[in-house]
C-alpha cells in the first residue's frame, strides 16, 4: 500500500471506480459472443504473460495490447472489460517466489478496466463513427485514447508513490512504449480488417507476431540496460577522477 495519503486516495478511487463500472456492465450484459470472447480472452491472457521490465520504471509491459484493442472493437463493453481485467491479472501474477501485492494487483486490474471503458466509449461513439467510417481508423483513435488514459494513470500513481515528477515519468513511458503502441494499433487494425473474412486464425497468427515483438523488446532491453549502467559508471568514475586532480 502506498505510504502517502494522496497516493492511497488515488489508488482507492481507481479500484472502487473500476469495480463499480465493471460490475454494472457485467450485470447488465444482454448477450455474449461466446467463441470470439473466449478466443480473445485466451490469447490476450497468453500474450499478457509475455512481459518485459521497463528500465527506470516500476512495472512491466506485456504484448497483449492488440488483443485488448480487438476486444474493444469486436466485443461488448462488459466482455472487453473482462478480457482486460483477466489478462492484466495474468500479467501481474508474480513468477517463482515473488510476493503478491494485492493492492497493486487490484489497482492494475481495475485501472485497465477504466482504460478499456474509455477506449470503448470512443470507439462506439456515434460522433466518431459518423466522421470516421473505417473501423481500422476508429481503432487507431481508440488506441491513442487507451495509451493516454493508461500512461497518465500509471504516471500519476508512480509520481504520488515515489514523489517524482509526473511529467518526467510520463515522458519516460511515452519514449519506451510509443513505438509499441503504434505497432499494436497497426496489427490490430489489420487483423480487424482481415478477421471478418478469415476468422479466428488471424487472431492466432497475431499472437505469433506479438511473440516476435516480445522477443525483440526483451533482447533490446537486455543489451541497452547493461550498456547504460556501464556508461553511467564510467561517467561517475571520470567525474570522481576529475574531482581528485
Amino acid at each position: 500500500m502506498p505510504k502517502s495519503l494522496s497516493a492511497r486516495i488515488f489508488v482507492a478511487l481507481i479500484i472502487v471506480s473500476g469495480f463499480l463500472l465493471m460490475g454494472d456492465a457485467v450485470l447488465n450484459v444482454h448477450s455474449v459472443a461466446t467463441v470470439r470472447f473466449v478466443t480473445l480472452l485466451v490469447l490476450a491472457t497468453m500474450a499478457a504473460r509475455l512481459k518485459v521490465k521497463l528500465p527506470g520504471l516500476t512495472g512491466t509491459m506485456s504484448v497483449n495490447l492488440p488483443f485488448l484493442l480487438l476486444a474493444v472493437a469486436l466485443l461488448g463493453t462488459a466482455e472487453a472489460m473482462v478480457v482486460g481485467f483477466i489478462s492484466t491479472l495474468a500479467q501481474c501474477l508474480p513468477r517463482e517466489r515473488q510476493k503478491l501485492n494485492l493492492v497493486q494487483l487490484a489497482f492494475n486490474c481495475f485501472s485497465i478496466v477504466l482504460t478499456v471503458a474509455a477506449t470503448r466509449l470512443i470507439y462506439v461513439s456515434p460522433m466518431v463513427e459518423s466522421r470516421i467510417a473505417s473501423q481500422a481508423l476508429r481503432l487507431a483513435l481508440a488506441a491513442a485514447v487507451y495509451f493516454l488514459v493508461n500512461t497518465v494513470t500509471m504516471a500519476l500513481v508512480i509520481s504520488l508513490t515515489e514523489q517524482v515528477s509526473v511529467v518526467r515519468v510520463w515522458k519516460e513511458m511515452f519514449q519506451l512504449s510509443y513505438a509499441y503502441l503504434v505497432a499494436s494499433a497497426g496489427v490490430a487494425g489489420l487483423a480487424l480488417t482481415l478477421g471478418s473474412d478469415i476468422g479466428w486464425q488471424v487472431f492466432v497468427a497475431l499472437l505469433l507476431v506479438m511473440f516476435g515483438v516480445f522477443y525483440s523488446y526483451r533482447r533490446y532491453f537486455a543489451v541497452i540496460v547493461p550498456a547504460a549502467k556501464v556508461m553511467a559508471a564510467t561517467q561517475a568514475e571520470a567525474v570522481t577522477a576529475g574531482a581528485n586532480v
